[in-house]
């Protein structure tokens, strides 16, 4: 078996405007963080905690995510816009009615979870298979588009049985 890892892009149902603007400003905040972790020396980068933030009021998840994303990226000066990202240790897929909904909590210190609605068009089934145990999440990452459209973008690992081989190959000529 062979695991299969997938992205699947979905928009936000009817995201009122106060989220919003709070998803913007942890963004910021966030790029922000990533900006003054840039700002260190390698030494110091790799030795940073959630706790070396805790004047920032998102979550440590969040940050611990943020700190591995700056640290990846070894020849980044600056970042613009740095998108909010966490594995799988802090959000939960629900299921209300005919829509999904996505908890997560991103303000260090609130345990209570803000739900969101989210729209589904083609990946039913695949929300369905994580809701079921069949599929394993593991990371979400919230996005704002061009638009000024937010997104959730959460991978979802699963099991694939492996291709069967053939035994006859048909070679094609590029000429």
């Amino acid at each position: 078996m062979a695991t299969l890892v997938k992205t699947i892009k979905l928009p936000f149902l009817r995201l009122n405007q106060a989220k919003a603007e709070e998803f913007v400003r942890l963004e910021r905040i966030n790029t922000d963080v990533a900006n003054r972790i840039l700002a260190l020396p390698k030494e110091e980068r790799r030795k940073l905690t959630s706790k070396s933030f805790a004047d920032v009021e998102i979550g440590s998840a969040w940050i611990n995510q943020t700190i591995r994303n700056a640290n990846a990226k070894t020849k980044t000066k600056r970042f613009r816009r740095l998108p909010l990202e966490t594995n799988n240790q802090n959000w939960t897929l629900h299921r209300v009615g005919n829509t999904f909904s996505v908890s997560f909590g991103l303000l260090r210190g609130i345990k209570k979870r803000v739900p969101l609605q989210v729209h589904v068009a083609s990946h039913q089934r695949l929300l369905e298979a994580l809701l079921d145990g069949k599929a394993k999440a593991e990371s979400i990452k919230l996005s704002q588009s061009r638009r000024g459209i937010w997104y959730a973008l959460i991978s979802v690992s699963m099991e694939v049985p492996d291709a069967a081989s053939t035994g006859r190959w048909i070679g094609v000529d590029r000429g």
